[in-house]
């Protein structure tokens, strides 16, 4: 080390100050002459360090050359308050940059031409300033990223990829942009973007280094708005960017996807307190608070330390309706990934009614999560009547863990809610859910059979599935469908060999409608069966009427609507839930992703509704006015019905299509149980109403609707 780095190091000033003057009176070492004066603002030495500058700018201003103008340049960005070495600046940009027509108009607005001026901090403006040059780089929020072509003393002329020389007064210039390095994403991104891209997804850790770097991101890590620099050629709101910035993020180390922005973690700070900080913030929501302590989890690399469960206290403290989020952020300290040792989740997290429970589970963005939740409910002291609320609402998935860990931990109840539900054939999904839990134990022939007795005795369970397969949604069918056509494939086949031919026609025409039964294979059974019996010569009793046809019959106009509604499905609703798939599938895991999931299965009903409303438009047909009369009941027909008891009651049945229905208005699709039991009939003949109370019903007239002939 030298004899002033030497000096410097210990601190001997006196020592320091005569070799420096020594030193000025031949070659100066200026490298070393910069150090000692970093050394000596950093030790608070500030006054001698004026002092010696000013001594080595009146010895050597005039002759110092290259290496003393390096000095100070230097200077400029230690020293505060230094005339010598302000005035000694002023003298070297204007000789170094004689031909630069905004030089002095850079000078005067940075602040350097100010007597006692702050040198440190007016450099720092004048150097942001001179990148204003010909081939340097600016940011517009109106036209982007541009290259500046020419810079005059009061215009520049700018190359933006949607205004090719765009000139703009200078003032505006600097009040409207800011200036970018060449070595700026920005700039990357405008003149290469292929290399932009591959940055971005082969060296994400790179390019999330370089983008906090950038002047427009904030301290406080990058947020959405901030890609607008970077955003050009990507799509117009830049959220094509924004997702591949947060998948960045996922798969670098040392960065953290916070929801709201991207943040650089702070390695000087213990993960445990960084936690702690986000549990504490108050003004943000619980749920916002789990995504943020799951990816900063996640993001940290290697096995986490500290004691995760240690932080459970202050989750306790929290004060927020948000139950489901809570249970989730107490069940990622302790049983979710990153922990080690399974805590104890409070219980005032666990609700006790059905209704808060659901809609805490709809908080819960983990899958796994959800089931510990559904594990702690149906563990918990919870009403009966509750618990049974909730398990006839949860869906599928969630539905058939409950059942498995009901299964093991508390069969008694799960026995009588299976027996609930196999008396309640409305609830279809449920109903139909039952039967193959139980047709999976060899079970569905037996229970099934004995929840619905009849005064012929116990109704087939094959028979439950049939009847009320069509009404399921398309996921209920296809399990339902897979165990008709597998295990209970013999089964099936003897029932429809063992019923009359008009009920398996029905049911071929109501499989008709369902793309699932058609997929999975249903549909072709019932098929061969009918024509089994036609080619034999078996015909359906009574003649064949008009209703009995492939065809399905409703009003035209409900026809019509039909067909809007199918418009509708292509044109909006399927295209919006391919959009919020894709949305949904930018945030993360796609297997711990509810979003995604609930997404994908919208999209897949929809779909589902789309091929079975297309296939019966093609069935659709008007009613025939012509074969229709108040003679017989048929589809089209207003039926007066009358009590044969005591009380006479008289109630009016509109007898129509499945399109033009609606129950709680009296008017009964001629395909459902009640439609079926009324067709063909007469006035004056007596009808037992499925569904209904005990007692026969009288046809006392029959009267042939208006919208028949519309």
């Amino acid at each position: 080390m030298s004899k002033l780095l030497d000096a410097a190091s210990a601190g001997d000033h006196d020592y320091l100050s005569d070799t420096w003057l020594e030193l000025l009176d031949g070659d100066p070492p200026f490298d070393e002459m910069g150090e000692v004066f970093a050394m000596l603002a950093a030790s608070g030495g500030e006054e001698l360090a004026a002092q010696l500058l000013e001594l080595t700018i009146d010895e050597k201003e005039l002759d110092g050359g290259a290496a003393f103008h390096s000095l100070l340049l230097r200077c400029a960005e230690l020293f505060h308050e230094c005339e010598p070495l302000r005035k000694a600046l002023i003298e070297l940009l204007r000789d170094e940059h004689l031909m630069f027509q905004p030089l002095e108009h850079f000078l005067k607005i940075s602040g350097l031409r100010d007597t006692g001026a702050d040198v440190s901090s007016c450099w720092k403006g004048f150097r942001s300033l001179m990148k204003y040059r010909d081939g340097g780089y600016l940011y517009h929020g109106t036209f982007g990223t541009g290259r500046i072509l020419r810079v005059s003393r009061t215009h520049v002329t700018v190359d933006f990829p949607t205004a090719q020389n765009h000139d703009m007064k200078l003032d505006v210039a600097l009040e409207t942009t800011f200036p970018l390095d060449h070595s700026s994403l920005a700039v990357l991104s405008l003149e290469d973007r292929q290399k932009f891209l591959d940055l971005l997804s082969g060296q994400p850790g790179e390019f999330l280094r370089r983008l906090m770097e950038e002047p427009f991101v904030g301290g406080g890590g990058v947020a959405r708005e901030d890609l607008n620099p970077l955003a050009a050629g990507f799509d117009g709101d830049g959220d094509e960017l924004w997702k591949m910035l947060k998948r960045a993020a996922s798969a670098a180390g040392g960065f953290a996807d916070l929801g709201d922005r991207v943040v650089a973690l702070d390695e000087s700070v213990e993960l445990i307190e960084q936690l702690r900080d986000i549990i504490g913030r108050r003004k943000t929501s619980v749920s916002d608070k789990v995504h943020q302590v799951q990816s900063l989890l996640k993001s940290c690399s290697g096995q986490v330390t500290g004691d995760l469960a240690s932080l459970l206290p202050e989750v306790a403290g929290l004060k927020s309706p948000e139950t489901g989020s809570l249970f989730e952020l107490c069940w990622i300290l302790t049983e979710g990934e990153g922990s080690e040792e399974p805590g104890s989740i409070p219980s005032k997290f666990i609700e006790t009614n059905a209704a808060r429970a659901e809609r805490a589970l709809s908080e819960i963005r983990s899958q796994s999560c959800r089931k510990a939740y559904v594990e702690r409910f149906f563990s918990s002291r919870t009403d009966r009547d509750e618990k049974l609320s909730l398990l006839s609402s949860l869906r599928r998935s969630l539905w058939e863990h409950a059942v498995a860990f009901l299964e093991e931990h508390n069969p008694e109840f799960l026995s009588r809610s299976i027996t609930g539900f196999l008396s309640r054939p409305s609830m279809t999904d449920l109903f139909l859910w039952s039967l193959a839990y139980l047709a999976t134990r060899g079970d569905v022939l037996r229970e099934a059979s004995s929840e619905h007795e009849t005064e012929e005795g116990p109704e087939n369970g094959l028979e439950l599935f049939l009847d009320n397969l069509i009404f399921a949604s398309a996921d209920t069918q296809k399990k339902v469908i897979s165990l008709l056509m597998g295990p209970l494939r013999e089964d099936l086949n003897e029932y429809l060999d063992s019923i009359d031919t008009r009920r398996l026609g029905r049911y071929l025409e109501s499989f008709d409608t369902s793309a699932t039964a058609h997929n999975e294979g249903l549909f072709l059974a019932v098929g061969r069966e009918m024509s089994r019996r036609r080619s034999s010569g078996v015909r359906r009793t009574g003649g064949r009427h008009f209703w009995e046809s492939d065809s399905i019959f409703s009003s035209r106009e409900s026809i019509r609507r039909r067909e809007q509604e199918v418009q509708k499905l292509k044109q909006v609703d399927i295209p919006a839930a391919a959009e919020a798939i894709g949305e949904a599938a930018s945030h993360g895991d796609l297997s711990e992703n509810a979003e995604y999931a609930a997404a994908m299965e919208k999209r897949d009903l929809l779909l589902d509704r789309l091929n079975r409303w297309t296939e019966e438009l093609q069935a659709y047909r008007p009613y025939p006015s012509a074969e229709i009369s108040a003679e017989t009941v048929s589809p089209g027909i207003r039926v007066t019905l009358q009590d044969t008891g005591e009380a006479e009651t008289v109630q009016v049945l509109d007898v129509v299509g499945p399109l033009d229905s609606d129950p709680d208005s009296g008017r009964i699709n001629y395909m459902a149980p009640l439609g079926r039991v009324l067709l063909g009939m007469s006035q004056g003949d007596v009808v037992e109403l499925p569904g209904g109370d005990e007692g026969e019903w009288r046809i006392v007239s029959l009267e042939v609707l208006p919208l028949v002939n519309e």
